[in-house]
């Protein structure tokens, strides 16, 4: 059932054939050692790993933030097949990394967002501070954190209508693929607004807006998209 994350990113790296991965968001690499792509960039401010035990030829990390990697050193590596994002879990640290990716990305590129369903008004919050003393004081024990994330597949949905997305259920990632969706109609058209939306709005939203499918009908869909699309 794809339940790892690294089983859908495998999973999406089939269906194109990808012969080149970017994560934004490494931390311990318990998903980036596991993606199946011969050629992997790997970017995060701090890794929790010994990364030489890791460098080859074929794989490269950027102890830096996401940031600096798109200003320098992403033209270095052209275009990749397989994008991850599970960076830092705000709207717009998120938005930014998705559109400075689109820069090295092609007509067959897919997506993955993390974190785009959050579990609750805490783990929606986008001030992780902010949040670990509330839960503290509450004596709340759930540790999960998705931030406003879920704000990047509604900008998606609003201002880049040449591309399509869906989410998949339970853990709330977000695939994302060129592919021109009809009957387009903007919601909110407004960055502003949607920067401003909260955890209602997202409940009020989330079944319209997120595409929320079941894995097989993702992945087809995906599929047929690129079975007829040209190499």
């Amino acid at each position: 059932m794809l339940r790892k994350r690294f089983e859908r990113l495998n999973a999406l790296a089939k269906i194109n054939a990808a012969g080149k991965y970017l994560e934004i968001g490494v931390h311990s690499g318990n998903t980036f050692h596991q993606v199946h792509v011969s050629r992997r960039v790997a970017v995060d401010p701090k890794f929790r790993f010994n990364t030489r035990d890791y460098v080859d030829e074929k794989t490269n990390f950027y102890e830096i933030t996401s940031d600096e990697f798109f200003s320098k050193f992403a033209p270095d590596h052209g275009e990749f097949d397989l994008i991850y994002l599970d960076g830092l879990h705000t709207f717009e640290q998120t938005f930014r990394d998705f559109c400075a990716s689109l820069r090295y990305s092609h007509s067959r590129t897919i997506w993955l967002i993390d974190d785009t369903h959050p579990c609750g008004w805490f783990a929606s919050h986008p001030d992780f501070t902010f949040v670990r003393a509330s839960r503290k004081v509450l004596r709340i024990r759930d540790k999960r954190w998705m931030g406003d994330v879920y704000k990047v597949i509604f900008a998606i949905h609003d201002f880049f209508p040449q591309l399509s997305y869906a989410t998949f259920p339970d853990h709330g990632q977000t695939a994302v693929w060129l592919e021109t969706r009809s009957n387009f109609t903007p919601t909110w058209n407004s960055l502003k607004k949607i920067s401003n939306l909260g955890y209602g709005d997202f409940q009020k939203f989330k079944d319209s807006h997120l595409r929320i499918l079941d894995y097989p009908e993702i992945l087809d869909s995906i599929g047929q998209k690129f079975a007829h699309a040209p190499t």
